[in-house]
């Protein structure tokens, strides 16, 4: 089989699947399916989102040296993913609250070109997931 029929294959079946799962289900996953994001944009996408919901002080009001560790070893490996889409460690860990700006701006480092960020935060409360996070920078709106 050439390249061109496996890729043709590999998008058949993505069709395929996308028909099995139930988009008003999985609004955030289908949105990522719709708009061809990869896995490394999604990760920076989950790592946005985490460090985002910490600054807003939506993580766990347990401070115990477990949750600490936790996070100062994700803290670590995000930014080293981070120098793929070269945004300072600075600007992204600041202690500030996040902004719907600062969102817009990230997204359009990371996220493929057609990806409407309002929408995108839609689809994750939807699934309810960072729901309070993204009620947050909507409202910002």
């Amino acid at each position: 089989m050439s390249v061109d029929e496996q890729l043709e294959l590999l998008k058949y079946q993505i069709k395929l699947i996308k028909t099995m799962v139930a988009s008003d289900e999985h609004p955030y996953f289908m949105f990522l399916l719709d708009h061809d994001f990869s896995e490394r944009q999604t990760r920076s996408l989950n790592d946005i989102l985490y460090i985002f919901n910490r600054r807003l002080g939506e993580l766990s009001t347990i401070n115990d040296e477990k949750m600490e560790l936790f996070h100062n070893e994700k803290i670590e490996e995000i930014k080293e993913r981070n120098k793929f889409f070269s945004v300072s460690d600075d600007f992204l860990l600041s202690e500030s609250p996040p902004t719907y700006e600062e969102f817009v701006f990230l997204m359009e480092l990371i996220a493929p070109a057609d990806v409407n960020p309002s929408y995108l935060l839609r689809s994750l409360q939807m699934q309810n997931m960072y729901v309070k996070l993204c009620e947050y920078l909507l409202s910002q709106k």
